[in-house]
């Protein structure tokens, strides 16, 4: 070994021996500390991260929803049936069902927290368009929906969830 590694080796050691018989307080990782500061920062993460993994779950579930109801439509119109659409609500959730003959929407709403995600399919034209929102509570109105070029549209205030494609259990990230 170099002598200025060796040196600067040797003196790390020097100091963690002289903080230890000066018993120093060293403090320990952010993770394992467990100040009121640090507790609370680390419940806001698990939160957001809550958050964010319901948003992925439920993104998944209403274009699923989307896809199944546009397929419908064209083999005779749209469904209030979950169950025929082959779509499964988490228990975390309650589902509530608007149809008509034009359209159909999907309520998604939490156990806890002040999101609400919907999904709406209708026919614009006599083609089936759909869009995938979140938003706060409650509801928007059923004609809030706006279309712009052929394109069913959030309402206002309201965010578009992007799609998510699911994981499979075989695939291979590189």
């Amino acid at each position: 070994m170099a002598p200025v590694v060796r040196l600067g080796l040797i003196g790390i050691l020097v100091a963690l021996g002289l903080a230890g018989l000066t018993q120093m307080r060293l403090h320990p990782p952010l993770a394992s500390r467990t100040d009121a500061d640090t507790a609370g920062l680390l419940a806001r993460l698990e939160t957001q991260e809550a958050l964010l993994g319901q948003r992925q779950q439920v993104s998944l579930l209403l274009n699923r929803f989307v896809g199944a109801e546009i397929t419908r439509y064209f083999w005779g119109g749209f469904t209030p049936y979950l169950d025929v659409l082959g779509i499964e609500i988490p228990a975390t959730m309650t589902a509530d069902v608007v149809f008509n003959q034009d359209r159909v929407q999907l309520v998604l709403t939490p156990t806890g927290g002040d999101e609400i995600y919907l999904a709406r399919v209708e026919a614009v034209e006599n083609a089936p368009r759909g869009a995938v929102c979140r938003g706060s509570r409650p509801a928007p109105d059923p004609e809030a929906f706006p279309s712009q070029d052929n394109r069913l549209l959030c309402p206002a205030g309201w965010v578009a969830l992007p799609a998510v494609r699911p994981a499979t259990a075989g695939a291979v990230r590189s």
